[in-house]
């Protein structure tokens, strides 16, 4: 019999860059994610096929003794496999030693958003192994691990990973204006390690730590839509000076609201939250060639509708 296990897309509301330095962090676990199928074989192989709307995009068979690629249709995809098999053996050293699998991965989330096709990707996995989802992550990409946390999450969440020690709450978020979030695509997308390099050689001080934890905690409190347009400025203006990059906000001036960068700046997704009616938010933005837009109340897992 088949294993299952699914793990939820991501997105990162406040906490970038500093997340990574043990600031506090606002997350949403996404309805959209990936799963994965597991049925065990005698032989030791993994054959992997990785589908998006039924259609397979990505196949590889891997060797379970060094997990060495023997076929694939891409290969720095199965290389980067290939390394999270070995993060996981590195925890539990008998993992696929004397069997093999057959592995199906359906993936409903686009992976060029920035959503987390990778995290949703180890925390299955991790959960097949049975080890620690984090230490896998950090030994793969090293990132905060945020995304894990929300991988599993069934509400928002309030993140920290202060001294590699992750920590998170599950939030029932429901100020009332859900409906006012809309999440815009940049039409590109990151490249996630060469952000956590950039925020490496930057000078950060423990000052803009706190003061970017103050606002994630203001955020999830506030009942207020004015509030977090301020708290979205004011979280621009701090990353702003501390990467030496010009806030997206400059770039919509004339939007009747607020917009705030999401992950790392200038791809992926903006917040963009307004009192407008849904149609004008989406006008507005097609209209400045964005035509990609989702409501909070669209992808966000536990979302409330009122």
């Amino acid at each position: 019999m088949a294993n299952v296990f699914r793990s939820n897309g991501k997105l990162m509301l406040t906490g970038e860059y500093l997340a990574l330095r043990g600031a506090k962090a606002f997350a949403v676990p996404l309805q959209f994610g990936q799963e994965l199928e597991i049925d065990a074989v005698e032989h030791p192989l993994v054959y992997w096929r990785t589908l998006f709307r039924d259609k397979i995009i990505f196949h590889a068979i891997f060797d379970t003794e060094r997990f060495d690629v023997l076929e694939t249709n891409d290969t720095d995809k199965a290389e980067w496999i290939k390394k999270v098999f070995k993060a996981i053996r590195e925890q539990k050293k008998n993992f696929l030693l004397k069997s093999g699998a057959e592995a199906t991965a359906r993936i409903d989330l686009p992976m060029n958003y920035g959503w987390g096709s990778s995290s949703s990707f180890i925390a299955n996995l991790s959960q097949w192994a049975d080890v620690d989802p984090f230490m896998v992550n950090m030994n793969v990409g090293g990132g905060s691990g945020y995304d894990i946390a929300c991988a599993k999450a069934n509400k928002p969440i309030l993140y920290s990973n202060e001294l590699a020690n992750p920590k998170f709450d599950e939030i029932d978020y429901k100020p009332g204006f859900e409906r006012n979030l809309w999440f815009v695509f940049q039409e590109n997308k990151m490249n996630t390690a060469e952000a956590i390099r950039k925020i490496r050689s930057k000078k950060v001080s423990d000052a803009d730590v706190r003061r970017i934890s103050d606002i994630s905690e203001q955020w999830v409190k506030s009942k207020d839509l004015n509030e977090i347009m301020e708290l979205m400025k004011a979280h621009e203006k701090i990353i702003s000076g501390i990467m030496g990059v010009q806030s997206v906000m400059e770039k919509y001036k004339d939007f009747n609201g607020a917009v705030k960068s999401l992950g790392a700046w200038g791809g992926d997704f903006m917040l963009a939250v307004s009192e407008m009616d849904g149609a004008d938010v989406i006008s507005y933005f097609t209209g400045n060639q964005r035509p990609t837009i989702f409501n909070w109340t669209e992808i966000v897992k536990n979302q409330s509708i009122e």
